[in-house]
């Protein structure tokens, strides 16, 4: 779905999306009531703990009280207010196969579980029931099907993205950039070798005598890209080590480096394609052009109608 890459949206939809599959446990704070339906911290603390989750970090680590927790804090309930607006106007346009997209999304949930008893020991460990698990996926629903009614709506033609090009062609550029493959050995508490600067140039000589660079790096390079050849793709300048970018940049089209050390061990580098700096052309980019213009009228959509449900429905914010 296009629209969750709506940044003002995000966090409105994944909080939405969070609640289908949360404990159901009412903090007596209440945060905000939108036209009598009270939003409890509790359900903004699971929304705030899921997006600290997603960091790859714990609440434990964070000052909670700190002006930025807090900010983020409000920056939730503002989301959740929002949703509960659009849920409001979506009952009133509910699609006629809801029920069958319910049940779809009912499967589809349960189908994540290896068997039925883990999926009902998770509903349990939620505090939920498969009732109460379908009526929060049918808001989801319901809400889905109300954004891309809207979304459905934007048109972007060739001259509006032609436009945006023509005024924004710095953004398009080009960078030089050249593709490689390495074979790595690494050294220090990671190495495997005992002596990883003569094992290297081993491999070189045998390179050099006619043995493949590709079943080398697959034969002895220590990094995921082993697997592909030694194939690391495109790199640009400024994107990694120094002294990786120099070898890298200098060697020729087709050629082979001589073993070089970074922070990271030994290499051996091959350059399969270089790509000198240029402008990109409007067809090259024409269809991500449409795609920022779409999301920026979507966005613009979005923002319009929450003004007009805000004026129209009863909301009190306690933050």
């Amino acid at each position: 779905m296009k629209f969750f890459k709506l940044s003002g949206i995000v966090m409105l939809i994944a909080a939405f999306a969070l609640t289908a599959f949360a404990k159901d446990v009412k903090d007596e704070k209440v945060a905000a009531v939108v036209e009598g339906k009270k939003i409890y911290m509790s359900e903004v603390n699971n929304v705030l703990e899921s997006v600290i989750a997603r960091q790859g970090m714990k609440s434990s680590q964070i000052d909670m009280n700190s002006p930025k927790m807090q900010q983020v804090k409000k920056s939730i309930v503002e989301n959740l207010v929002n949703r509960e607006l659009l849920m409001l106007a979506s009952l009133k346009n509910k699609p006629e196969d809801l029920e069958k997209k319910v049940e779809e999304e009912y499967k589809r949930v349960k189908s994540r579980f290896k068997n039925d008893k883990d999926f009902e020991n998770a509903l349990e460990k939620n505090q939920m029931d498969a009732a109460q698990l379908k009526e929060q996926l049918r808001k989801n629903v319901l809400l889905d099907s109300y954004v891309k009614n809207i979304e459905s709506g934007i048109k972007i033609s060739d001259k509006e993205a032609q436009k945006y090009y023509e005024n924004n062609k710095d953004k398009f550029k080009q960078p030089e950039k050249v593709k490689v493959s390495h074979i790595i050995l690494r050294t220090g508490e990671k190495a495997k070798y005992e002596n990883p600067e003569k094992k290297i140039n081993e491999i070189y000589e045998k390179i050099k005598n006619g043995k493949s660079f590709e079943e080398m790096a697959k034969k002895y390079s220590e990094d995921g890209s082993a697997m592909k050849g030694g194939n690391l793709g495109y790199i640009q300048k400024g994107r990694t080590v120094p002294s990786f970018e120099k070898v890298a940049f200098d060697t020729k089209l087709g050629n082979i480096s001589e073993p070089f050390k970074t922070k990271f061990g030994y290499h051996i580098l091959k350059v399969t394609d270089k790509q000198e700096a240029g402008q990109k052309t409007f067809e090259e980019v024409k269809s991500n052009i449409k795609e920022v213009l779409k999301n920026q009228k979507m966005k613009e959509k979005l923002n319009a109608k929450l003004k007009e449900l805000r004026s129209k429905y009863d909301v009190k914010i306690n933050l």
